[in-house]
C-alpha cells in the first residue's frame, strides 16, 4: 500500500490541468529540460572516461580479480550504474520534435472543421530510468514528460518465479499492442484514430503477468490486472475499479517485441495472436496521458465499461503487420441506457529494401487504414483514416526521422469533415 499512495501522490503532484495545450507550454519548463538534457551528457562523458582513463597500478591494491569494475558506464539505454551486487540502474532521456501542420487530438468531425495554425514544438521530452534495485527479483521504473508536467510511470515488478511476476503502481495498463508499443517505438508520428476511443491507457493498479508453454507451439503470454479505473493521476476511490485480462499465443514458441517495425529483419516468420477484455465501473469513458476524460457525446461520470480486442502482429524479413479490432459499450448506471462503438485498425510496413536493392535501406515505407463507428445506434456514422509514412533510421528507433500523410474524413454526430495532415518529426533518445 506505501507504493499505492507514493506512486498516487506524486502523479496527483504533477497532474495539472486535464488538458494542457502545447501552447502553454512554458519557456522556463524547456530551459529545465535543457538543463537536463545537458546534466545528461555531460554525466554520459564522464562515465566514458572513467571507462577510457588509464590508471597506474598500485602496489598497495587488491589483486586484478578482485578488483571492482566500473560502476559508471553508459549503455543503451542511457547512463547506467552497475556496482557489484543485484543492483543495475540507468536514466535516459528521449526528446520528440515534430512539425503538425495541423495539430490536435481530431476527435470529431466538430474538431476537424476547426482552423489551426501549424506548429514545430517539442511533443515528447521524457526522463525515465530504472532498473534492479538490491536485489534480482525487484524492478522498479519511473517516466516522467516534461512538457506537460505529468509523472507516467511508477512502478514495481516483483520476480515470483521464473515466469511469474507481480507488478505494483502506475504504469500503461497492458490491453492493445498500439498502446503498449511506445510512442518512440511507432512506423508513424502519432497512433491511429483507434487509439482515441479506445485506449485503457496509465493507470494504477496492481497485476499478475507470465508466460507458459515456453519455446513450444503452445508458448503463450498472460495478463491479469485491476486497474483504479481513474485514469492517470487518478488515485484510487471506492466506487470505481476495472479489471483487465490479455492472453497473447506466441506461435512459434517465442514472444514478438512490442515494437513497430522489423528493425532485425527476420530470417524466421515471429507471429502473435492476442485476445483481451476490459469490463467494471468508472467515471470515465475515455483515458489517454492526460488521466481519464469523457468521450465526444458522453457526460455521465458513473459508467459501467466494457470493451473486447482481437489483434495480430507479424514480423518477417523487414515486413511488419499489426491489426487491431475493438468494441466498447459504455453504459450509463443511472439511466441504464448504453452507447456502442467499435473500430480498429491495419498498418503494414516494410524496409524494401529487402525486395528491391535500390531501395535505401535504413528507408522503411509503412501505411495504416483506420475506421472507427462512435455510435452503432447511428447510421453513416464512421470516422475514416489513411496514413502514409516513411522512417528513415539512424540508430534503430533511438534515432530516426519519421514523415507521414494523412487522408482524415470523418461522418459523426451529424457533421461532415474532411482534411489532410503532413507530420515531421525527429525522435532521439540517451
Amino acid at each position: 500500500m506505501f507504493l499505492f499512495e507514493t506512486s498516487q501522490h506524486l502523479a496527483a503532484r504533477t497532474a495539472g490541468a486535464s488538458h494542457r495545450s502545447s501552447k502553454k507550454r512554458t519557456q522556463g519548463g524547456r530551459w529545465l529540460l535543457a538543463g537536463v538534457v545537458w546534466l545528461s551528457l555531460a554525466m554520459s562523458a564522464w562515465a566514458e572516461s572513467l571507462q577510457t582513463e588509464t590508471v597506474e597500478p598500485d602496489a598497495n591494491a587488491v589483486s586484478g580479480s578482485d578488483a571492482s569494475r566500473e560502476a559508471w558506464y553508459y549503455g543503451k539505454k542511457g547512463l547506467t550504474y552497475d556496482p557489484e551486487g543485484s543492483t543495475n540502474l540507468w536514466i535516459g532521456i528521449r526528446l520528440q520534435t515534430r512539425f503538425d501542420d495541423y495539430p490536435g487530438q481530431n476527435s470529431s468531425a466538430a474538431d476537424l472543421l476547426l482552423e489551426r495554425d501549424s506548429e514545430l514544438d517539442l511533443n515528447r521530452g521524457r526522463l525515465k530510468g530504472g532498473g534492479l534495485l538490491g536485489a534480482d527479483w525487484l524492478d522498479v521504473y519511473f517516466e516522467y514528460d516534461q512538457p506537460s508536467g505529468y509523472l507516467l510511470d511508477l512502478r514495481a515488478t516483483i520476480k515470483l518465479g521464473d515466469q511469474l511476476f507481480l507488478r505494483m503502481g502506475q504504469w500503461k495498463s497492458e490491453y492493445n499492442r498500439e498502446r503498449i508499443d511506445s510512442s518512440g517505438k511507432q512506423q508513424m508520428t502519432e497512433r491511429s484514430i483507434s487509439n482515441y476511443w479506445f485506449a485503457i491507457d496509465r493507470q494504477a493498479g496492481v497485476g499478475l503477468n507470465g508466460r507458459f508453454g515456453h519455446g513450444t507451439r503452445a508458448d503463450s503470454n498472460w495478463w491479469l490486472e485491476y486497474l483504479s479505473g481513474e485514469g492517470r493521476g487518478g488515485g484510487w476511490h471506492s466506487d470505481s475499479g476495472l479489471w483487465l485480462a490479455r492472453y497473447q499465443w506466441n506461435p512459434q514458441g517465442t514472444p514478438l517485441p512490442f515494437s513497430q517495425s522489423d528493425l532485425q529483419r527476420r530470417e524466421r516468420l515471429l507471429t502473435s495472436v492476442a485476445v483481451a477484455v476490459v469490463d467494471g465501473r468508472t467515471p470515465y469513458s475515455r483515458f489517454s496521458s492526460d488521466g481519464g476524460d469523457q468521450l465526444p457525446g458522453i457526460t455521465t461520470e458513473d459508467n459501467d465499461l466494457t470493451q473486447l480486442l482481437f489483434e495480430t502482429a507479424a514480423h518477417w524479413r523487414g515486413v511488419s503487420w499489426q491489426q487491431e479490432l475493438h468494441s466498447k459499450r459504455v453504459r450509463d448506471r443511472t439511466s441504464g441506457q448504453s452507447r456502442k462503438m467499435r473500430g480498429g485498425y491495419i498498418q503494414l510496413g516494410s524496409f524494401v529494401n529487402e525486395w528491391w536493392q535500390a531501395w535505401p535501406r535504413q528507408l522503411e515505407l509503412a501505411g495504416r487504414l483506420s475506421i472507427v463507428d462512435p455510435d452503432r445506434s447511428l447510421s453513416g456514422n464512421t470516422e475514416k483514416e489513411r496514413t502514409l509514412g516513411l522512417n528513415w533510421f539512424f540508430n534503430g528507433h533511438r534515432n530516426k526521422l519519421t514523415l507521414d500523410y494523412s487522408w482524415l474524413n470523418f461522418e459523426d454526430f451529424g457533421d461532415s469533415a474532411t482534411r489532410n495532415r503532413l507530420r515531421l518529426q525527429w525522435e532521439l533518445s540517451f
